[in-house]
């Protein structure tokens, strides 16, 4: 396309207009330069038109300068990437060494990358004595193999450790667990203590709490004994229990007599079945 044309007009103006269509562009988008200026003549004779030239103007610069930013952060991602894809093998690498050092052989570890890390999930059987009570030895692995993942130079990188899908079980366990206490604090107006638990599971409690009404929860207690408690809005002091016992009312004459002959009428058919 060309980007240079000589236009001419009755007037300056035209003769730009005239310029711009034949490039183009908007008059925003070329430079003039005005090489003749139009003539009327004498008696009409010797009139001209004006006459300019028309250029578009170069936008190289701004476009060099996008897809130098482009490319500058395409670097930058494939940097991270291969930083973190490091990561991974040093966190893998270590796992594999500490399972076979525990006699496991029949085993396969699956990287599952997301937004905030990568999840190993180990995969085989009899692979119960990675897991522990409540998830401890599991926990204990993702501490040490985090270690490892993130003395690889970069910024740090979130490793997750799963076996047999527990940490999926273990969150639906603590999403019912903090329903039915919950529901316990509100109907018995007491707080409701949780067993110790590391941070992630207590923000699967607080989570759920938050979405009931009637309680809240806070976390009380230091590290590893940090615990969840449940706290009902509504609380009621032991000593304010609602007392629901009546006064009986005063017995008449008549029902006395009834009563004292019913008593005796009970001693005698007591009485009556011992034979002299």
């Amino acid at each position: 396309m060309c980007n240079e044309t000589i236009a001419t007009g009755k007037t300056v103006e035209e003769a730009i207009q005239n310029g711009c269509k034949q490039l183009g562009k908007d008059v925003s988008e070329c430079e003039v330069v005005v090489l003749e200026e139009s003539k009327k003549g004498f008696l009409g004779f010797g009139k001209t038109d004006a006459k300019v030239k028309v250029t578009a103007k170069v936008v190289e610069e701004t476009v060099s300068e996008d897809i130098k930013e482009n490319q500058e952060e395409k670097t930058e991602d494939v940097n991270t990437v291969e930083e973190n894809n490091e990561k991974i093998e040093a966190a893998v690498k270590y796992l594999t060494d500490i399972l076979n050092k525990m006699n496991l052989d029949d085993f396969a570890i699956e990287t599952v990358k997301n937004d905030k890390g990568v999840t190993l999930v180990i995969n085989g059987k009899n692979l119960g004595v990675l897991i522990g009570r409540h998830g401890e030895t599991l926990d204990s692995l993702q501490y040490l193999v985090s270690l490892v993942c993130n003395r690889v130079d970069g910024d740090y990188y979130r490793v997750t450790l799963d076996c047999g899908n527990y940490r999926e079980k273990r969150e639906e366990t603590l999403k019912e667990l903090a329903k039915k206490l919950s529901e316990k604090a509100k109907r018995t107006g007491k707080n409701q203590v949780l067993e110790p638990m590391n941070p992630y599971e207590r923000r699967i409690i607080h989570a759920v709490v938050s979405n009931i009404d009637g309680v809240s929860s806070k976390s009380k207690g230091e590290e590893p004994h940090r615990k969840v408690v449940i706290i009902p809005s509504n609380k009621t002091p032991n000593y304010k229990k609602s007392n629901r016992s009546k006064h009986k009312p005063e017995r008449t004459m008549e029902q006395i007599l009834k009563s004292d002959f019913s008593n005796e009428e009970k001693n005698t058919k007591l009485y009556s079945k011992i034979e002299l």
